[in-house]
């Protein structure tokens, strides 16, 4: 019974860890389980510890993909090739492909700088945006990034580094609020911030 009770509440911690999963939506989760067949518990288990194995990101701008090759927005001949729309991660992404005001490539940094969580400019894809823009010959950065104090810290930074390539730089309206994410804004909102963007000087 001490190992059942163990395993539950290992179950309920990893669950809780989850983002936005409080420990009573994992106790949920848990008692869900419990109640399943063992044949359901094996595949869900099998498909977790396969995780590991798969290196689900496009190779070219790390959106999710579980492909072997490029997404399928990179895949894409018919996207505006010189433009690149850089976001934080592979959910914001999806976002404001939904508004489907926005017809070029992206890029997804893997998060945004902030120094007291440790991670600096060398822990994010700011290397590979980089050489996107220098051997793709991009002509537009977007920066698409939640506009909270690490976003504008972040794009600050990215502002001044892409500032020697020659390459126009805009920014989303800020018709996001400040403190938001784009993850959980509107499409209507978010189809406004991309349609008046403005440039960086």
């Amino acid at each position: 019974m001490n190992n059942e009770q163990s395993i539950t509440n290992k179950l309920i911690n990893a669950f809780s860890a989850l983002p936005g999963v409080g420990r009573k939506t994992a106790e949920r989760f848990v008692f869900f389980l419990l109640k399943q067949p063992k044949e359901f518990l094996e595949n869900f288990g099998a498909d977790l510890k396969e995780l590991p194995n798969h290196n689900f990101f496009c190779p070219q701008c790390f959106n999710y993909s579980e492909a072997r090759t490029v997404c399928p927005v990179c895949a894409d001949s018919k996207r505006d090739r010189a433009a690149i729309c850089v976001v934080e991660n592979f959910h914001d992404l999806n976002v404001i492909e939904a508004t489907k005001e926005y017809n070029g490539l992206y890029h997804c940094l893997g998060g945004k700088i902030d120094p007291p969580e440790g991670i600096t400019p060398d822990k994010l894809r700011v290397k590979e945006l980089l050489e996107r823009i220098q051997n793709d010959h991009i002509q537009e950065v977007i920066l698409a990034l939640n506009p909270d104090l690490s976003g504008e810290g972040t794009i600050i930074y990215l502002k001044k580094i892409l500032a020697p390539l020659n390459v126009k730089i805009s920014l989303l309206a800020r018709g996001l609020p400040m403190g938001g994410e784009i993850e959980y804004a509107d499409e209507v909102t978010l189809a406004n911030a991309i349609k008046g963007r403005r440039i960086l000087n």
